[in-house]
């Protein structure tokens, strides 16, 4: 069970789940809206809508899901809809998704009829690789971290 952030996050968020890999599954409904930022070690569906920031190991958003904020995960799926920075090692953007924001990853893939506004970055590049390419390919301003992990419990315990 995920660590108590409130109300409705914990009404909303059943982690009795797990997947394949052992990770915890939290799953938002599609009849269930979150305003607030969430922030978990596992894998997260989210079928309902988000106002905020996600945290997560691996984010699944279904074809009804909808989130505004930022999402910070491993491995990303958008089917829904997506307004926001993506920083993940893996991002996949299905035909039936909408995505507007910047997209920073290692690996991407865009299936045909999927709706994307944003730029696309590519974490491992790097400035001298690139000056090499002489393409007229967008080089990046900055180098972009990977995502850490969040430490779950320190950010429990603040807000308790």
């Amino acid at each position: 069970m995920l660590p108590k952030f409130g109300k409705a996050v914990s009404a909303a968020v059943h982690s009795s789940r797990s997947n394949h890999a052992g990770l915890p599954l939290s799953v938002i409904g599609a009849d269930v809206r979150i305003v607030g930022n969430i922030y978990t070690q596992g894998e997260m569906q989210i079928d309902g809508q988000v106002e905020g920031d996600i945290t997560c190991q691996r984010l699944l958003v279904g074809e009804g899901g909808r989130i505004t904020g930022e999402v910070t995960a491993e491995t990303v799926q958008v089917h829904g809809a997506l307004t926001g920075k993506i920083s993940a090692s893996a991002v996949t953007i299905a035909r039936s998704a909408n995505v507007v924001g910047d997209v920073i990853q290692d690996s991407l893939e865009i299936e045909a009829g999927a709706s994307m506004e944003g730029r696309l970055i590519r974490k491992t590049a790097t400035p001298k690789a690139l000056e090499h390419k002489g393409n007229g390919a967008a080089e990046p301003a900055v180098q972009i971290a990977a995502p850490q992990p969040p430490d779950i419990n320190q950010d429990a315990a603040g807000t308790a």
